[in-house]
């Protein structure tokens, strides 16, 4: 309680530094424990966080170790010159590792169809005196456009390019002008050989905006896309060829100059795999580096008492290191289902360190082959059983994936931790709040107490002045001093 300053002025007495000593006291033993254990919770929390963090970034390039994304083969393509992309190309994990000289003679495009010269004189033609609908047709698709009295050949161009429904036409009106007139230019995207964009009508009015001799002509029929493989001819309705080199996509843009043909390498990703592995131990490592700093204890200075060291936010706590064990464990076993000879870390080079860290040494010591030879040789002459032993379905990927999601997923054994932490520090914030209100009404008891002997003591030491007064102006009355 603040503001009160007058206590032991009627006494003369320290009554005001008597009650401070005493809450201080009182607030010191109430609330020491209180902020001493919500300290520990809030770092216990903090350290749950960070061990989360960290398995969740080990669990990301465990992810990136599975068979998808692991025997990946990389198709590069030499485009025929430098300036200027002809052809792209994807391979899944079950291509052969070849190469191919590949010409793109043809590109897949749709029809382009035109009205008849002098149909139409302008834009502002009105196309038909009585109520119809034309029905576009390529392919497998179709869809409708109603066309109303009155309607301008300008207006059909907008209500062509607006219809919810279409699958890809395009109306445009070149004004030629003179003989020519206005003409209805009508674009496809729907290609491949037979696959003409064609108009028919319910109106013998719209003939002349349907397809026939009297009407649209095709100008420009659709076409396939025409490619070849060292120097077998394939077909495509589109500009993209599937499997016509088997686990192989490939998107054609441009016609190839003449002599002067593109050229595909499927290999495996080596590169690719080494990197995903490398990044797999590192992940692994700092997450090692993590748990140490998170468990480290407490030391203390050579008078035993000194602490020199504060100790890791999780230290004692059992968690961390019941996890690095089991991933110890798992990271050591021997995988049954992989590959003969390829059936553990070690037979691809990885192996631990006396820290306890993954590492692809280089060390040749006892004559053996070093971690990187046999990393290197796995890589180069078993690629395939590099990615089994880590992402086949018992591979090591799928173990520990399954493992660290038990800790970081949703509602699992950390989230459990978390919420049981945030709980505790709420209650031990109720229980702070609680304290301060006892201390302040603990203040005002004894203010109100000490105020009641201040005035009291006050009143007696006023009587006592009264007394003595009255005592030594009474005839014969000596007041002896004391020596």
């Amino acid at each position: 309680m603040t503001g009160v300053n007058f206590l032991g002025s009627a006494s003369g007495l320290p009554l005001n530094e008597l009650v401070n000593t005493l809450v201080k006291t009182e607030r010191d033993a109430k609330l020491s424990r209180i902020t001493s254990t919500r300290s520990k919770l809030e770092s216990s929390l903090s350290g749950v966080g960070r061990l989360k963090s960290a398995l969740s970034g080990f669990r990301d390039a465990v992810t990136q170790l599975s068979t998808n994304n692991l025997n990946a083969r990389k198709a590069t393509v030499i485009q025929p010159t430098d300036n200027k992309t002809y052809l792209e190309a994807s391979a899944s994990s079950r291509a052969v590792v070849a190469n191919f000289d590949i010409r793109v003679q043809q590109l897949a495009s749709g029809s382009r169809l035109e009205s008849a010269d002098g149909a139409f004189s302008s834009a502002n033609d009105v196309i038909a005196t009585s109520d119809g609908t034309l029905t576009f047709a390529a392919g497998d698709k179709t869809f409708e456009v109603a066309v109303t009295a009155g309607m301008t050949l300008n207006q059909l161009r907008q209500a062509i390019n607006s219809n919810g429904d279409n699958f890809g036409v395009n109306a445009n009106i070149i004004n030629a002008g003179g003989a020519v007139g206005s003409k209805l230019v009508l674009t496809s995207n729907i290609s491949g050989d037979g696959n003409d964009l064609v108009i028919t009508n319910n109106n013998a009015e719209l003939d002349p905006l349907s397809s026939g001799a009297s009407g649209l002509t095709v100008v420009t029929p659709a076409q396939n896309a025409v490619i070849e493989v060292d120097g077998i001819t394939a077909t495509s309705a589109t500009n993209t060829f599937t499997n016509v080199i088997q686990e192989i996509e490939l998107k054609v843009l441009e016609v190839t100059p003449a002599g002067n043909n593109a050229r595909l390498n499927i290999e495996m990703d080596s590169a690719g795999t080494k990197e995903k592995v490398e990044n797999f131990i590192k992940k692994y490592n700092e997450l090692v580096d993590q748990v140490t700093a998170l468990t480290r204890p407490r030391t203390l200075g050579s008078d035993g008492k000194t602490v020199t060291n504060e100790g890791g936010a999780l230290t004692g706590d059992s968690l961390p290191r019941n996890i690095m064990s089991q991933l110890r464990g798992i990271l050591g076993a021997n995988f049954t289902d992989a590959d003969e000879g390829f059936s553990t870390l070690y037979a691809m080079g990885v192996t631990f360190d006396k820290s306890g860290k993954l590492e692809i040494s280089t060390s040749t010591a006892f004559g053996a082959d070093s971690g990187k030879q046999r990393f290197d040789k796995a890589l180069s002459q078993n690629f395939d059983s590099v990615a089994n032993l880590f992402g086949g379905d018992n591979g090591i990927s799928k173990k520990l994936d399954s493992f660290i999601s038990e800790f970081t997923q949703s509602g699992g054994i950390i989230a459990s931790r978390e919420q049981t932490l945030r709980s505790q520090i709420d209650k031990s914030t109720k229980d702070l709040a609680a304290a301060n209100r006892y201390i302040d009404s603990y203040e005002q008891t004894l203010r109100a107490r000490y105020t009641a002997l201040d005035s009291l003591l006050g009143s007696m030491q006023n009587l006592a002045s009264t007394v003595t007064a009255q005592l030594t102006n009474l005839p014969g009355f000596t007041l002896k001093k004391s020596r």
